[in-house]
């Protein structure tokens, strides 16, 4: 049978009530020692660890805020080139609208001015027409009324010349004594036709220097 009761360890509590000796005292000593020592490793390590890791954090918080300075200046200098670009091309079409409008303007102005002149060249035109179709119709009704003149004046003559001849002729005379009586006759009606010819040449040669006077040209009888 084994032994009743337990052995005493080495280094354990002392039994309460006793003092400890020095040996003892060394001994517990030397355990707390170890016992603190062998935490301090182990928290060393985990400082040791925690610094590396606030090391690696800080770095990388160091390279991040580094790369966030980079793309904030890139971004800032992209806007800036868009903004001056923006600007420029805003500047451009505000020129070249300007330029159009006042090009607009002018040729508004222009063809206002051209129709003006059409309309007051069209109604310079009509009035000429209907002046020059007024002159022709008094042309027509002067030549007209000078062959109306004219044949009467014929018809006039050639019986009067019949007349005389029948007369003549029932009186015994010879054809060559009636001769110079009718070209007496002829004569007349010449100067007759002539004299109306040239009453009526002076309105016409009126109109004709009126119209050299305004550059046209007088229709012919």
């Amino acid at each position: 049978m084994g032994k009743k009761g337990k052995k005493k360890k080495k280094g354990g509590a002392a039994e309460p009530g006793r003092a400890l000796s020095a040996e003892e005292r060394y001994v517990s000593y030397s355990l707390q020692v170890e016992t603190l020592e062998r935490e301090l490793q182990v928290k060393s390590a985990h400082a040791e660890e925690a610094l590396r890791s606030e090391i690696d954090l800080r770095a990388k918080v160091e390279q991040m805020e580094e790369d966030f300075r980079d793309e904030q200046n890139t971004t800032f200098a992209v806007t800036a080139d868009m903004a001056r670009m923006y600007k420029a091309l805003q500047e451009e079409l505000i020129y070249k609208i300007n330029s159009l409008e006042t090009q607009l303007t002018e040729q508004k102005e222009e063809l206002d001015i051209t129709n003006h002149e059409l309309r007051e060249l069209i109604r310079d035109k009509d009035d000429d027409i209907e002046h020059k179709d007024e002159q022709i119709g008094n042309l027509n009704e002067r030549m007209n009324e000078m062959s109306k003149e004219f044949a009467n004046m014929l018809s006039e003559t050639l019986e009067l010349m019949r007349s005389h001849i029948g007369e003549k002729l029932a009186e015994g005379q010879s054809p060559e004594s009636v001769t110079p009586d009718f070209t007496q006759r002829l004569q007349d009606c010449s100067a007759r036709a002539y004299n109306s010819v040239t009453v009526d040449a002076r309105p016409r040669a009126a109109l004709g220097d009126k119209a050299m006077g305004s550059g046209e040209a007088v229709p012919s009888s």
